[in-house]
């Protein structure tokens, strides 16, 4: 059994070695490599081990990004036929949805054929549903995301999701639904529950979360929500998790076995019938969530436990893990990229010691508080590497939510949709006393997320800081000797200690353009000081660049404050996210263009001859005048910022009239050495007079990959290229950086080609 579990624990390290390169593998160094693992089986298992796990995660990988799309297809009208697959997701101005794709109607090469789309229909006229299947003109672009640094990797996710590329569906006469969905058809039965649940719940506030429990949607979980659950720990619970999996399971089995022993004649049959029952429901309950990996691995772990049961052959729980994490990394090896994979396996193995340490004298309380304390503090690593905070009250919301949920709230769900086979009023009855049961739930969550100590945020951190600490949680609980205790602290020690940031010394910054799409976001950081300019765009009414990209980067350079934000004016691509900025960070001051957009925030009007100093740093706004003549683009706040070491100019989205004006007026303050291209680089701005008087070494170009304005216009490029400018645009480069510190000629930093990984877009 122990050496089964060493393997398994060699064959995780092989599978995770592979996200180490930036780059897979030649196939034919994987046949090498894997016939010589086959060669040492014998002599050295965990070493195969190894190599099975890099040799299988591997292939798996080069599959998924065979299936991706061709280049040569990109932005081309595609009829295809396939099957809407999961729940799609209504939002504010359009469908969302995953679409497997069966067949071409269009004639092409069927190696090219995408397997996995993620789409968009806009519009909330179109009535597209789980399991149906459709024959869409879509419009295609490899899986692309914003990156940068200390952001969210949607590329990774797309990658891990399996997803061959995104678009959305084109208005066409040719898009027809060419058959319903199969009465077996699970994702059909989701959208059904969904569908029953949001009108018996119509008026609740907690459907959003009742649709996580039964069916594992949380597209409709508010963000104040979102936090809430944040702040307090329990984020876990809002899901179909392990621990209901396996509760369900043993419910089943239970009820079952007790029935058929109370009937003489099939008694014989109670313990297989039992069983098979427990697996059956267990799997029907885990595939409402789309078999995540809590639910994979908990359903592996039951079917593990009850064939131990059925073959009356003794199964420990340690050796149940194992199996499950073996099964788990061969379906999906590329499931470890999932924070879901390592606190879902991580959570039972310390709950399986904590339990495993407990006397049978203790009471129920007892084992209770001691398991949720091991669990609190042996998922931190994971914690402060996932997420870069920590809930200090989570220990006490658990012990209280954990048993209320498990053996409360979900076994008063299936009761009462089973109820609502039998009895409508039955149904309703149960499930408003649900709602009572979810306003004490609610209330207890609410008072200890408002404490002002609730949550700790914690600097960026290393992967292996992070399993260094949780070597050092394992050795304080394992050791009893104070030597070792002290040497467990001291594993804790990386994983408190950010990330080192190289400091800027006097009259030097850094100005970073982020990737946020086809909008725009300039962070300035001088030695003590930081200004945002522009926030990028919201792209639905729960999420926006500012909490997706801006936030995260602040955090992960250890930016505690803003001293000055500045909107340049009121376009979504550009102040979408000041909202979530101004409520998530302290800010010093806030200036723009458009003061009266903001309501409950004291915003000053970006006038010519504005300037400051910052640590030997100057600021001047340089654009518009206190006369105010011009309106929209042309009004955009334009900054400058120089220091004795460099210049950058941020002319937001002026257009020409606002460049001449800029020519004739102020001809002595628009040198500068770095420019971010007015207007995303559009043919109504970057003159050629504009250019020659900026005269830069470089233009950065905040544009999204494949936007539908085609910005970056080639004409524009042109002009910059003419003057020998080196050029740069978000899209293609990722999030770009420039340090001006007297180091030499300042160089423009791409971070995509600084952080190279094998799931990464690269042109």
């Amino acid at each position: 059994m122990k050496n089964f579990q060493v393997l398994v624990g060699f064959l995780l390290l092989g599978v995770m070695s592979l996200q180490l390169n930036a780059s897979l593998p030649n196939i034919f160094l994987l046949i090498l490599i894997g016939l010589i693992a086959i060669a040492v089986l014998r002599l050295m298992p965990i070493v195969s081990a190894f190599i099975f796990g890099f040799v299988w995660a591997s292939m798996f990988a080069m599959h998924i990004q065979h299936n991706q799309l061709h280049p040569s297809l990109e932005g081309e009208p595609l009829l295809l036929a396939g099957q809407v697959v999961g729940l799609p997701i209504q939002q504010q101005y359009a469908t969302s949805f995953l679409f497997k794709v069966d067949r071409s109607v269009s004639p092409m090469d069927l190696e090219k054929l995408p397997k996995m789309l993620k789409l968009n229909w806009y519009g909330r006229s179109n009535k597209v549903r789980a399991g149906e299947k459709w024959q869409l003109l879509v419009k295609l672009k490899r899986p692309h995301g914003a990156y940068n640094p200390h952001g969210f990797d949607y590329e990774k996710w797309l990658f891990q999701q399996h997803i061959s590329a995104t678009g959305y569906v084109k208005k066409s006469i040719e898009n027809n639904r060419l058959n319903v969905a199969s009465a077996i058809n699970i994702s059909a039965w989701r959208e059904s529950f969904r569908s029953h649940l949001e009108t018996l719940l119509s008026d609740s506030s907690y459907l959003p979360i009742v649709k996580a429990l039964v069916i594992g949607d949380k597209s409709d979980i508010k963000p104040a929500q979102w936090a809430v659950f944040r702040k307090t720990g329990t984020s876990h619970l809002i899901a179909i998790s392990g621990l209901h999996i396996g509760l369900v399971g043993a419910l089943v089995f239970g009820l079952v076995r007790w029935l058929l022993l109370g009937i003489g004649r099939v008694s014989h049959w109670a313990v297989p019938v039992a069983v098979i029952s427990s697996v059956l429901i267990a799997s029907f309950y885990a595939s409402l969530a789309g078999f995540l990996i809590p639910t994979q691995r908990a359903l592996i772990m039951l079917c593990v436990v009850m064939g131990g049961v059925y073959w009356q052959r003794h199964m420990t729980p340690f050796h149940a893990v194992s199996v499950a994490l073996f099964f788990v990394l061969i379906i999906d090896p590329i499931s470890t990229f999932s924070p879901g994979f390592w606190l879902s396996f991580a959570a039972v193995i310390i709950i399986l010691y904590g339990t495993s340490k407990g006397s049978d004298a203790q009471s129920f309380i007892r084992q209770l508080v001691k398991v949720q304390w091991f669990v609190s503090i042996g998922l931190l690593p994971f914690v402060v590497y996932f997420f870069q905070h920590v809930s200090v009250v989570s220990p006490i919301a658990n012990i209280i939510v954990v048993p209320l949920v498990s053996f409360i709230v979900v076994p008063l769900l299936i009761i009462g949709l089973l109820a609502g086979v039998l009895s409508q009023p039955a149904e309703v009855y149960i499930f408003s006393l649900l709602d009572k049961v979810f306003d004490l739930f609610w209330w207890y969550l609410e008072t200890l997320a408002a404490l002002p100590f609730a949550q700790w945020l914690m600097p960026n951190t290393t992967f292996w800081a992070c399993g260094l600490a949780f070597l050092g949680f394992a050795l304080l609980f394992l050791s009893e000797k104070g030597r070792r205790k002290w040497l467990a602290l001291a594993l804790l020690i990386p994983m408190m200690l950010p990330l080192h940031q190289e400091s800027l010394p006097n009259k030097a910054f850094n100005l970073t353009l982020l990737d946020v799409g086809q909008g725009l976001s300039v962070v300035v950081r001088t030695a003590e000081h930081t200004l945002v300019f522009d926030t990028g765009a919201k792209y639905s009414d729960k999420s926006d660049y500012a909490s997706t990209v801006i936030l995260p980067y602040l955090r992960g350079e250890g930016v505690k404050k803003l001293d000055t934000l500045i909107i340049s004016h009121a376009d979504n691509d550009h102040a979408g996210g000041a909202e979530t900025l101004l409520s998530q960070i302290p800010v010093g001051g806030v200036f723009s263009s458009v003061p009266y957009t903001f309501e409950s925030v004291d915003v000053k009007q970006c006038v010519a001859g504005k300037q400051w100093e910052w640590d030997g740093v100057r600021f001047e706004f340089i654009h518009p005048s206190k006369y105010r003549i011009f309106k929209g683009n042309n009004a955009s706040c334009v900054l400058r910022v120089e220091s004795i070491y460099g210049s950058a100019l941020l002319p937001g989205d002026i257009e020409k009239n606002a460049e001449q004006s800029l020519i004739r007026y102020s001809p002595n303050k628009l040198k500068s050495d770095v420019l971010i291209a007015p207007h995303h680089g559009s043919l109504t701005s970057s003159t050629e007079a504009f250019i020659a008087a900026v005269n830069p070494q470089s233009v950065l170009f905040p544009v999204g990959y494949k936007n539908r304005f085609n910005f970056p216009k080639q004409d524009v490029v042109e002009r910059y290229k003419a003057k020998n400018i080196g050029y740069y645009d978000s899209a293609t480069h990722g999030a770009l950086s420039i340090v001006f510190d007297g180091s030499g000629q300042s160089q423009v930093t791409s971070y995509r080609e600084l952080s190279k990984n094998y799931w990464n877009w690269t042109k």
